[in-house]
């Protein structure tokens, strides 16, 4: 079973995107599980979920305490929020960011990080920043086991056929680094 810890900001589409790609492994035939977790409610407020992915039934219903990958759906919440906490040795970290790696504070023991300019993408494509399906296509080229045509089509049925342009561009764009061997050479 792989956990996901997804760190967003109210308003930027966060719930939508995760019901949507927990709605297409489903369909698939795997198992998802994604719990909202709201503390203000807010536009611009930080919020978080979790979410989990298998090939077997979940049985466990908590929040995710060490997850394999953390997504982070607006950088500013970098120093603002302990996004990297309780993250698992080895574990993986996707983030929206105009950034390189090194200037992410990751910890040393992240395997690899996916880097994206979501917001750009989707200000391209939409004409306004809203992030959510521009990462679920980064997600589904970051997560195993996600059916791609499967999640964009239910993109192109929710949300129409710019949104399911900008979830292939968030694909191909996303940019995947190792880390834990650059930051011991950077040592």
């Amino acid at each position: 079973m792989m956990e996901i810890r997804v760190h967003s900001k109210g308003g930027q589409g966060a719930v939508q995107a995760n019901r949507m790609l927990c709605r297409s492994i489903v369909q698939a035939g795997g198992y998802a599980q994604f719990i909202p977790a709201f503390g203000v409610e807010r536009k611009g407020s930080p919020v978080f979920g979790f979410f989990r992915v298998s090939d077997a039934p979940i049985r466990v219903n908590s929040q995710v305490y060490s997850p394999d990958l953390v997504v982070i759906m607006d950088e500013s919440l970098l120093g603002a929020v302990d996004v990297y906490a309780g993250l698992k040795p080895g574990g993986r970290v996707l983030v929206n960011t105009k950034r390189r790696p090194d200037q992410l504070g990751l910890p040393d023991d992240v395997s690899s990080v996916g880097v994206l300019d979501a917001f750009g993408i989707a200000g391209e494509v939409l004409g306004r920043s809203i992030p959510n399906t521009t990462l679920l296509g980064a997600i589904a080229a970051f997560v195993p086991g996600v059916d791609r045509e499967r999640l964009f089509g239910l993109i192109g049925a929710k949300f129409g056929e710019a949104n399911v342009r900008a979830a292939q561009r968030g694909a191909e764009e996303l940019r995947v680094h190792p880390w834990a061997e650059s930051a011991k050479e950077a040592e």
